[in-house]
């Protein structure tokens, strides 16, 4: 029985290295996020924010808060979960777009939202005033979405991963802009030691000491 479980986790080990690939020395992570979504708090609290924490200089983030919403003809967004959830999708794209440039900040935003649900729960800006944006400024862009393209670029940047035959699940876990349903589901369950497998695979880094 011992020899099979060796097997099985060298199996394992082989599978993660051929899978996920570090490129330019960077593993890009996009992340399709639901503002209500159990599953989104559980990935970035348990999963992103740690990996982040010990791996961040080798990451590139992206994340798009979208959900399951629909973009309407007439421009207005259509929500699974109501109101609510789309208010606090739209702040959260706003945040992220003033935001852009710092990934740091945006990860500690993001974080934020999803550990504390400060804006899903509350309404509150209490996230974006913990990066210091300007409160003024973000709560013109979430009243005003007519005058910008953030939501029209959210509904289009998440499509292809949310079809039927792709991932369509949120959060949509997506590395270097392939997707790919195997590598989201695992994701879900051990990114940091997929991230770790990666770039163990180049010497430059440093890293070693993986384990699943």
């Amino acid at each position: 029985m011992a020899s099979k479980i060796i097997v099985a986790a060298a199996c394992l080990l082989s599978l993660a290295n051929a899978e996920l690939q570090v490129v330019n020395g960077k593993i890009k992570i996009t992340t399709g996020t639901g503002a209500f979504c159990g599953d989104t708090v559980q990935f970035i609290s348990q999963h992103l924010g740690p990996a982040y924490e010990q791996y961040g200089e080798f990451l590139e983030l992206e994340f798009i808060p979208w959900g399951r919403a629909t973009l309407n003809e007439d421009g207005s967004v259509t929500c699974t979960w109501g109101t609510n959830d789309c208010w606090a999708n739209r702040l959260h794209r706003c945040a992220i777009d003033m935001l852009k440039g710092d990934q740091d900040a945006q990860m500690r935003y993001m974080y934020c939202e999803f550990t504390q649900r400060p804006a899903w729960l509350l309404g509150s800006y209490a996230c974006a005033e913990q990066v210091r944006l300007n409160l003024i400024a973000v709560d013109y862009c979430v009243n005003n979405p007519n005058l910008d393209t953030l939501d029209a670029d959210a509904a289009a940047a998440i499509a292809p991963a949310m079809a039927a035959d792709a991932i369509n699940f949120v959060p949509a876990i997506v590395f270097n802009d392939q997707i790919d349903a195997a590598l989201h589901n695992e994701a879900r369950q051990r990114l940091v030691s997929m991230i770790c497998f990666a770039l163990a695979e180049i010497p430059d880094t440093n890293v070693t000491g993986c384990s699943i």
